[in-house]
């Protein structure tokens, strides 16, 4: 495709995106065009998790270019002018716009994505990919950001909770693939969080957590202060409240049965959890 010109885009603002559906994440799909012979270069207001579904094409960014293809991703934060090129034909790419510094994302959602999904003072290399997803696991991440459309286009109860908790799932199944070939380190925590994925309708101690880690008390608070932004067992609440939203969400299950599946002692317990003010 021969690249007619750079078109200069003023910066996308949050308004224009998030004022509407008041949600914590929106999607945008965009798909290969034949008129589509420009370099869209713009920035934005918002972070951006940017997933290709099918196809490839370039994407520009800090002067340099880097060739995408189905299923890579990548992050853009604020400030960040990017812009994509030669698209190929088929070629579709899902765009999750998001707050990172805003909840529930920050102590919820960091999980292994934190330099990149939740900067705290680290910048992305300038054009790279984070990872790619291969194709059958590509298709469950897919779904997940077309339920996140979906919630958005619908009217429902709870959606910005079921918004939030499906933008995690889908960032915690790419943070497999971004650290697929990161070698195991003092810093690394995959087994506890792993254990604590596997483990939520159970009992889980700080003891338990430590065992698993094979790390004093302390040295697995330092470690999960660094990599999720929270202690190991706040964590631990964070995600039986995740999936207590998606169970609600999804009905069919009482109070009684849902909390019996993420680890409350009782309805009322989980209830009081759901409605607890944001700290």
């Amino acid at each position: 495709m021969a690249i007619k010109a750079i078109r200069h885009l003023e910066k996308l603002r949050d308004a224009t995106y998030f004022k509407q559906s008041g949600l914590p994440c929106v999607v945008r799909e965009m798909q290969y065009a034949p008129s589509n012979t420009f370099i869209a270069m713009h920035d934005h207001e918002f972070s951006e998790l940017v997933i290709v579904a099918s196809g490839q094409l370039k994407h520009i960014h800090a002067n340099e270019t880097t060739l995408l293809k189905q299923g890579d991703f990548f992050v853009i934060h604020p400030g960040e002018r990017h812009g994509y090129a030669e698209m190929a034909p088929r070629t579709v790419i899902f765009n999750l716009l998001y707050h990172a510094s805003e909840p529930p994302f920050g102590p919820i959602a960091a999980g292994n994505l934190f330099p990149v999904l939740f900067p705290a003072g680290i910048t992305p290399p300038p054009a790279k990919t984070l990872g790619r997803v291969p194709r059958h696991d590509l298709a469950h991440v897919i779904g997940l950001v077309r339920e996140i459309r979906r919630e958005e286009e619908a009217e429902r109860p709870l959606r910005h909770a079921v918004c939030s908790t499906l933008l995690m799932a889908a960032m915690l199944e790419l943070s497999r693939w971004a650290h697929a070939s990161t070698p195991p380190g003092p810093e690394n925590i995959q087994k506890e969080l792993d254990f604590i994925s596997l483990n939520l309708a159970h009992k889980i101690t700080l003891k338990d957590i430590c065992d698993v880690s094979e790390r004093s008390v302390s040295t697995l608070h330092r470690a999960f202060r660094r990599i999720v932004g929270t202690s190991p067992m706040d964590y631990v609440i964070s995600m039986r409240l995740a999936k207590a939203r998606i169970l609600l969400e999804r009905g069919g299950l009482s109070m009684e049965e849902i909390a019996s599946q993420t680890g409350f002692c009782s309805a009322s317990h989980l209830s009081h959890a759901l409605h607890a003010p944001k700290t």
